[in-house]
């Protein structure tokens, strides 16, 4: 009998080619770039190449997926850029009275100083540690208190907040109601919502301190594709006529003001 041959080996992935990941997001064929759509554009994260806080370099904005391709092309064959942040913080103006580098290493030769003999050594003082990553997950019980302040901030306020209605809303929503954390920190939030005819984005709301990060067009994002596989034709957000802001980011996403007004009662 003839004998089977082995299969012939795979080829490996190009590393050049982008495969989709979820909508507005594409990794690179090696694992090393993802891709993420923002308000602003495209945005390249490196995985092998970090900023000087530890997190993965970002580069863009970029206008479209191949001024994206071009950057990871650079990146692969250009030397690691160089990080600023040491040189800037060296030309800081130092506090009255604060010897410079180069009076501390003339100490050390033997010059005057004004230690007495004897004494200990004054402490360093520590390095600041870079801050953690944001994760996105679903929202997990004890979430409330930290997503009620968040909200608080973003002027939100609605029936139904309290740690009873969000777990109801959780168990009623499957994998759309998303929380952004960094750390113990709650810093975002998206809940989506869908009736059996429609799909409804509440609450999204993100700490003044990571917006115009891209964070959250993620979540929104996220919740489109699972409204989509359940088969939603049409996904609503509401937004108050008076932020302007929340405006300009819902337009950007390519949501259209509808020219509608919503009536609503608390029913106690």
């Amino acid at each position: 009998m003839a004998q089977r041959q082995p299969p012939s080996p795979k080829p490996p992935p190009d590393p050049t080619k982008l495969r989709r990941e979820a909508a507005g997001r594409y990794a690179s064929g090696d694992g090393r770039f993802t891709v993420e759509q923002g308000s602003g554009g495209w945005m390249v994260l490196d995985a092998e190449q970090t900023n000087e806080f530890g997190l993965p370099l970002a580069r863009g904005p970029f206008a479209g997926l191949d001024a994206a391709r071009a950057a990871m092309d650079a990146a692969r064959s250009g030397p690691a850029p160089m990080s600023a942040l040491a040189d800037k913080i060296a030309k800081l103006p130092k506090p009255s009275g604060q010897a410079g580098a180069g009076s501390r290493s003339a100490g050390a030769r033997g010059s005057t100083s004004n230690a007495t003999p004897g004494s200990p050594e004054p402490a360093e003082t520590a390095e600041p540690q870079p801050p953690p990553p944001v994760e996105i997950r679903e929202y997990r019980s004890g979430d409330g208190e930290g997503l009620r302040a968040l909200w608080k901030v973003a002027g939100f306020n609605s029936p139904g907040d309290d740690d009873k209605g969000l777990r109801r809303f959780a168990q009623h929503n499957a994998g759309m109601f998303l929380v952004a954390v960094q750390g113990t920190d709650v810093v975002g939030s998206a809940m989506g919502g869908w009736d059996g005819r429609r799909g409804w984005l509440y609450h999204v709301a993100i700490a003044p301190d990571q917006r115009r990060t891209g964070l959250a067009t993620r979540m929104v994002r996220r919740i489109e594709d699972r409204l989509r596989t359940l088969g939603s034709p049409r996904a609503n957000a509401i937004v108050l006529e008076d932020n302007d802001e929340a405006i300009r980011f819902w337009e950007s996403l390519g949501y259209g003001d509808r020219k509608s007004r919503q009536f609503g009662r608390d029913l106690g």
